[in-house]
């Protein structure tokens, strides 16, 4: 029996296709959900799954916390940025985060009516996955 994970017959493993997107505002709620979003995406990353990490509702808010050095989860964060896609562009605004989130140069994703899509992700085939 082979070990999930692992090579299947004819030596490809088996690659993920996964949306991370991120609700929970650490700045009014326990930080954990974040957290643990920051760490599956860079288990995926470490093993060579297309992962993409959003930001959308309240985890706006999370994403401009996070950005700062002396937050406790930027470590975290930091493990997970490359897989960075962007943040809700309506979201940012309601949460007051948006000047702090085009200053760090974060993509705005807007295709759904001003908010980021997320039938955009089941079209690329990925799987979604919140937090």
């Amino acid at each position: 029996m082979q070990e999930p994970g692992t090579a299947a017959a004819g030596g490809d493993e088996k690659r993920h296709k996964v949306a991370v997107v991120v609700y929970s505002n650490v700045t009014t709620e326990a930080p954990s959900r974040a957290y643990r979003a920051f760490g599956f995406v860079a288990e995926l990353l470490a093993h060579g799954d297309d992962v993409v990490l959003i930001f959308d509702g309240g985890g706006s808010a999370t994403l401009a916390a996070v950005l700062s050095r002396k937050h406790d989860l930027h470590k975290a964060y930091a493990a997970a940025a490359p897989a960075l896609r962007g943040v809700c562009g309506y979201c940012a605004g309601a949460y007051g985060v948006a000047d702090a989130l085009k200053a760090a140069d974060v993509p705005f994703l807007v295709d759904d009516r001003g908010h980021a899509s997320l039938r955009r992700l089941l079209d690329e085939g990925r799987q979604i996955v919140t937090f």
